[in-house]
């Protein structure tokens, strides 16, 4: 399971009751294709940075979740066949978590950092005064 936002816009004429039921309905196809959502958070309606579709408000809400590549797929469908999206975006939120490294990568990483901290404390010589002569 990967993990995904969506932005998504509608029109913001298309009334309180018609964004609320799309959202449900996003959400509904997330949990029946096995994802799940993290975190749904309704920014409102918003003026838009540039006119689309000649209108200048729109309905914002973002959605973080959990799942499958098939289920964001089939949320972007969604969104697509729906006359009432200006636009929509998901990306993939890639984990920030170093990668894990064997024992022996561990070791040879060890290796190279002390060889190079050995290599700079030569190359740098002392002075009677205790600093480097450079400096």
């Amino acid at each position: 399971m990967n993990k995904y936002e969506t932005v998504c816009i509608v029109r913001s004429d298309a009334g309180d009751e018609l964004v609320k039921a799309f959202i449900q309905k996003a959400t509904g196809s997330l949990e029946s294709g096995g994802g799940k959502l993290t975190k749904l958070d309704e920014w409102g309606r918003r003026r838009l940075a540039y006119p689309i579709e000649k209108k200048n408000e729109g309905y914002y809400f973002v959605m973080e979740y959990q799942s499958a590549p098939e289920v964001s797929k089939e949320i972007e469908r969604l969104m697509k066949l729906n006359e009432n999206v200006l636009r929509y975006q998901t990306v993939r939120i890639i984990s920030k978590k170093p990668p894990k490294l064997s024992k022996k990568a561990k070791e040879k990483a060890a290796k190279a950092l002390a060889a190079a901290e050995a290599a700079k404390a030569v190359a740098a010589p002392v002075t009677a005064e205790g600093g480097n002569a450079n400096g």
